[in-house]
C-alpha cells in the first residue's frame, strides 16, 4: 500500500475529509484540522525578523496561543484561540467563525454576547468585541469579566468539552459551538506563561490598566430566548435523582388533586355579592327565610296607599270597614 493511499484510509479513520488534507512538496501530510495547536501570535510572526528599531511590544515579545480548529462541511469552520493580550496577565478568548454566524446587529453595534460552559460546570456570559469579517474577541474589558475569563481558563485545563452559544435575540436559538479540550492542558502553560511574560517585560511603558464599569459587559435583557441555558436538560431514565427545575412565572402550578372551591357568600337584604346554586338562585341561610316573607307574586297597592293582600286575606283597611259596618250604632237618648 503507497503513502497516499494509506494516509486517505488514516484520514477516514479519524473522521477527517479529503478536504482535510493537504498537498506539499514532500508529500502528503495530515492537517491540523480537529487538534490542539500551539502557534506564535500572527503580529509577532508577521514583524519576526524585522530590521525596524520600533515596534509595539506584543509584536517584539514571543508570545504563543493555543488554536483549535474544527470542519463541520466543506466551507463549515470555525476556529477557537486562546491566547494573549498587551496589559493582561489573563489569557483572552477568540471565536472566529462565518459572517453568518453573527447577526447583522451585534455587526452594527460591534459586540455580540455568548454564553459559555464547561462540561456541565458554572455558565458564563462574555461580551466579544466583533472584529471584521467574523471574529469576536473575549477580552477583559471589566473586573467582573476578567475574573470569568480566569475561572474559565482553569476549567478548560481540567473540562472534556467547551460550548459556546453566540446570542441571536429573544426569538432565534443561539448558535451553538463545541470545542473539545483534550490536548488543550499540555499547551496551557506555555500561554499562560507567555501572557505574564508579555506584560511584565513591557515595564512602566504598559501604563495604569483602567477597567470599564461592570455594567458593560453585563448580558443585557433580550439578548437570549428566556430561560435558555446550555446546560442539559435533567435525565428521565428513572436510575438517577432528577432535581425538579423552578417553574417559569407564567407556567400553571400544581393546584393538587382536588380543586378549592369558591368561598360561599350568603345572600343577605339590601344588595352586596352572593353565590349562586344550582337552582339558579342566591344562596341564603336558613335562619332568614322568616325575615323574607313568604309572599309571592307581584303586589298590588289599594286606593288608600295600604298594600291589597291575595288570596282569601283582607287588607287592614277592608277588615277595618267590615268590623265598623258590623258594630251597632247606640243613640244617645237624653
Amino acid at each position: 500500500m503507497d503513502l497516499k493511499k494509506g494516509l486517505l484510509i488514516l484520514g477516514a479513520m479519524l473522521g477527517l475529509s479529503p478536504a482535510a488534507l493537504a498537498e506539499s512538496n514532500s508529500g502528503w501530510s495530515v492537517s491540523s484540522v480537529g487538534i490542539w495547536r500551539l502557534k506564535p501570535d500572527a503580529d509577532y510572526f508577521f514583524t519576526s525578523g524585522t530590521p525596524a528599531k520600533i515596534l509595539e511590544i506584543d509584536r517584539l515579545i514571543l508570545n504563543r496561543q493555543a488554536k483549535y480548529t474544527r470542519r463541520q462541511g466543506l466551507v463549515n469552520t470555525y476556529t477557537f484561540k486562546v491566547g494573549c493580550l498587551y496589559q493582561s496577565k489573563t489569557p483572552v478568548f477568540e471565536l472566529q467563525t462565518q459572517p453568518l454566524d453573527i447577526r447583522i446587529t451585534d455587526q452594527f453595534n460591534g459586540y455580540a454576547f455568548a454564553r459559555f460552559l464547561v462540561d456541565h460546570g458554572q455558565e458564563y456570559a462574555l461580551r466579544g468585541e466583533f472584529l471584521p469579517p467574523a471574529r469576536l474577541v473575549f477580552a477583559p474589558l471589566t473586573q467582573s469579566q476578567n475574573k470569568r475569563l480566569s475561572d474559565l481558563f482553569l476549567q478548560l485545563r481540567e473540562g472534556a468539552d467547551l460550548y459556546i452559544a453566540i446570542l441571536e435575540g429573544p426569538n432565534s436559538n443561539p448558535r451553538v459551538f463545541n470545542v473539545p479540550l483534550e490536548g488543550f492542558i499540555a499547551l496551557s502553560d506555555a500561554v499562560l506563561s507567555d501572557c505574564t511574560k508579555l506584560n511584565e517585560q513591557a515595564g512602566s511603558s504598559r501604563g495604569e490598566v483602567k477597567f470599564l464599569p461592570d455594567y458593560v459587559t453585563k448580558e443585557p435583557d433580550g439578548y437570549a430566548p428566556r430561560h435558555y441555558t446550555l446546560k442539559p436538560k435533567p435525565g428521565t431514565d428513572g436510575l438517577t435523582v432528577v432535581e425538579l427545575q423552578q417553574q417559569p412565572d407564567d407556567s400553571p402550578q400544581d393546584t393538587g388533586s382536588e380543586e378549592q372551591k369558591p368561598e360561599t357568600k350568603l345572600f343577605e337584604p339590601g344588595g352586596g355579592v352572593a353565590s349562586i346554586g344550582e337552582d339558579g338562585k342566591p344562596i341564603r341561610a336558613e335562619d332568614q327565610s322568616a325575615d323574607l316573607g313568604t309572599a309571592s307574586g307581584p303586589m298590588s297597592i289599594g286606593e288608600d296607599g295600604v298594600p291589597v293582600v291575595s288570596g282569601d286575606q283582607e287588607s287592614p283597611a277592608d277588615a277595618a270597614g267590615e268590623s265598623g259596618s258590623a258594630t251597632p250604632q247606640t243613640e244617645n237618648t237624653p
